[in-house]
């Protein structure tokens, strides 16, 4: 399996997702490459994250190729220069990415190509084994076989294809990687129907025998894959049914390429003392952190310029309308009953779970009004618009260099655990990090990783604090990926609503680190920086959530809804959120912010995997708290059960009731807590 973990997009983070063709991890069904079809709803991991721009991967492609990863954190704020405490490592930093050290020398390297040929005798093999046998499977040790035969296809039919998306990362633009990959995409396709017969033919074994199976001590290893088969079982449609949904996969999925290489085109203009600059979008979005308030302003109407153009918007709202429309008719065709179920099933969420998460978050909403009040007075505004969301308190803005945000990650790794420290050191030394933005790479960051093989981190380090956060988050899913290593490749990747984990948790321990540091005037930027980020992730997230699910279900009662529709409810929900305490930059008629976030595109509803992970760790790091380093083990448990345990029953092994509003109730006072120490700054 193939996992990618975006970052964020936006200059607050985790709130606006970046894609990778469908991403955060997305849970995209693939038919060859994961446990599945792809439309037997068993996912394979794709993490996405938002500000980073998707691969070129459109949906058909996912389906038939891999499933990606995404998500990420920003924490910025001034503070003195204590790097000087932090004792650097002997080693050798690499910021590229070694791949042909780990895969191959370039596209014209004889093994790529042998690889991509081996795709369709390899699906014709085992079939030829498999084929009118599965459906008859009556010991353990026959479905054990299987499995062995079926990961180790799927492994060696996904290096190409892992391969060239990683190509495509570094440069977007490349049409010999596109072409070759749109080549590969046929590939897949043809494959993916010559296996059409698995998931039919478990429908045929049955529930009953299945979860029999599931149930048997020499399948332990198996048993969360086959409990996820046994209930996906009623989502599967006939042979022909899917052998023409899979044909037309690959039309659909140009919806979704053409949003990615539409936007992956921008360019963004913005005068600064004087001078016109050209921008790529990374660069842009970081101005939105910026002291000054012209400059901040002035970003936002470079992003609007291009974002809320007449061409624009007609094109990406016909996109959007399409992919709903696509995902609304896939719902009614499988028998789901509600338009987040599809997410919530490859989550292993139960839908009263998620609408429990909803509901306790939007209760919270005057929590984040209550902040931006205060964030007002403090910096002495009349008025308070969109783009004063995430100023600084501080009018002077500290610089960190790469190498500096790597020393302040690994000594923050060193005091945690020895295991998490050694695997980051690992990643720097071993050419698995690419750092720098330049033209034609995809926006924001992501960490990739499968079954098998070691993690990679995409980064577009810009020299701000909040850099270092995403940098310590997507190490966070690089080190996930590591722990969960030992997981059969069936059961590696964990579901969105736990991929999140490691890399909010990874950004926590480096927040109260910096926390250490700071003298009483850089806590107060510290406390607004951090609120700022909280309030991204989980209130901002669950309110993208909340458009989408309008947005659905509106086109599943047989609306028709255009992109005016889209900025309308956009709006309402950004006030539903702030309760009218901010005003925006431009009026309800031209809002377009909706069409700059990759994860309704690419990942619908995945945006609420966000919010859960940092409430999770909110849980997780009272408890590292109060238990210190007896806790690391027990943590890193749940990092290692990858996807081989419900999300509910791994999390209730160590304490906590995700079915509880306790749950989220708790993670919300804490919150409250620092909304009222923020307040007592006014003073």
């Amino acid at each position: 399996m193939f996992v990618i973990c975006p970052g964020a997009l936006d200059g607050r983070p985790k709130s606006e997702p970046i894609s990778n063709n469908n991403q955060k991890w997305f849970h995209w069904n693939i038919s060859v490459l994961t446990k599945a079809s792809i439309h037997n709803n068993e996912p394979i991991s794709y993490v996405y994250r938002h500000p980073i721009k998707l691969l070129p991967f459109t949906r058909s492609r996912i389906q038939c190729i891999a499933g990606f990863f995404g998500t990420l954190g920003n924490t910025r704020l001034s503070v003195s220069s204590f790097f000087t405490k932090i004792t650097p490592p002997s080693m050798t930093l690499q910021t590229h990415w070694n791949l042909t050290k780990y895969f191959f020398s370039g596209l014209d390297d004889s093994r790529l190509q042998a690889n991509i040929d081996a795709i369709l005798p390899l699906a014709e093999n085992f079939s030829g084994k498999y084929q009118n046998i599965i459906k008859d499977f009556t010991t353990p040790e026959q479905v054990l076989k299987y499995y062995a035969d079926y990961e180790n296809m799927s492994h060696e039919m996904g290096t190409g294809s892992i391969y060239l998306s990683y190509l495509q990362s570094l440069d977007t633009q490349n049409d010999a990687v596109i072409k070759k990959m749109g080549e590969l995409e046929c590939i897949f396709i043809e494959a993916s129907s010559k296996l059409l017969f698995i998931s039919q033919e478990w429908k045929e074994l049955g529930y009953e025998k299945i979860m029999a199976f599931a149930d048997n001590p020499i399948l332990k290893d198996y048993k969360n894959a086959l409990v996820s088969k046994a209930d996906n079982l009623k989502y599967i449609l006939g042979e022909r049914e899917e052998f023409v949904l899979n044909e037309k996969s690959r039309a659909l999925g140009v919806v979704e390429g053409l949003r990615e290489e539409l936007t992956n085109s921008y360019s963004f203009e913005i005068e600064i003392d004087g001078d016109k600059k050209i921008m790529t979008d990374e660069e842009i979005r970081s101005l939105r952190t910026s002291p000054n308030r012209e400059i901040r302003r002035k970003s936002y109407e470079s992003l609007r310029r291009v974002y809320t153009s007449k061409q624009a918007q007609i094109t990406l709202g016909n996109i959007y309308s399409g992919i709903v429309k696509d995902w609304v008719s896939d719902m009614k065709l499988r028998g789901y009953n509600t338009v987040m179920e599809p997410r919530n099933t490859s989550e292993e969420l139960e839908n009263e779970v998620v609408d429990m998460l909803m509901e306790e978050v939007q209760k919270a909403y005057p929590l984040f009004a209550r902040f931006i009040e205060a964030k007002r007075k403090i910096l002495g505004l009349e008025t308070f618009y969109n783009y004063d969301t995430t100023a600084p308190l501080s009018t002077i803005e500290k610089e960190f260099s790469f190498e500096d945000g790597m020393k302040l990650h690994l000594d923050t790794m060193k005091d945690f655990d020895k295991e998490f420290y050694d695997y980051s050191l690992d990643m720097f030394e071993s050419g698995r990090i690419d750092a720098f933005p330049k033209y034609g790479k995809r926006g924001g960051a992501f960490a990739s990783y499968r079954a098998g093989e070691p993690s990679f981190v995409l980064l577009n380090h810009t020299n701000k604090l909040r850099d270092v956060s995403t940098l310590s988050h997507e190490l966070g899913h690089a080190i996930h990926g590591h722990l969960s290593q030992w997981q059969k490749p069936a059961v590696y990747d964990s579901p969105l609503s736990l991929a999140e984990t490691a890399s909010i948790f990874s950004e926590m321990l480096l927040s109260e680190k910096i926390r250490k540091e700071l003298s009483t005037e850089e806590y107060q930027e510290f406390l607004n920086e951090k609120l700022s980020d909280i309030f991204a992730t989980i209130f901002r997230q669950i309110s993208y959530v909340a458009f989408e699910r309008r947005v659905h279900e509106a086109i599943f009662a047989g609306q028709e809804l255009t992109y005016h529709d889209f900025n309308r409810i956009w709006r309402e929900e950004q006030i539903h959120m702030a309760w009218e305490k901010v005003l925006y930059d431009v009026s309800e008629e031209d809002e377009s912010t909706w069409s700059m976030i990759p994860h309704i595109f690419a990942t619908p509803f995945y945006c609420y995997a966000y919010a859960f992970g940092n409430i999770l760790v909110f849980a997780l790091y009272n408890r590292y708290r109060k238990e210190g380093q007896s806790f690391v083990e027990s943590y890193k448990d749940i990092l290692r059960a990858g996807g081989s345990k419900r999300p509910k029953d791994l999390l209730a092994e160590h304490g906590f009731d995700i079915t509880s509003p306790k749950f989220y109730r708790d993670a919300m006072e804490e919150i409250e807590k620092m909304v009222v120490e923020f307040e007592a700054l006014i003073a």
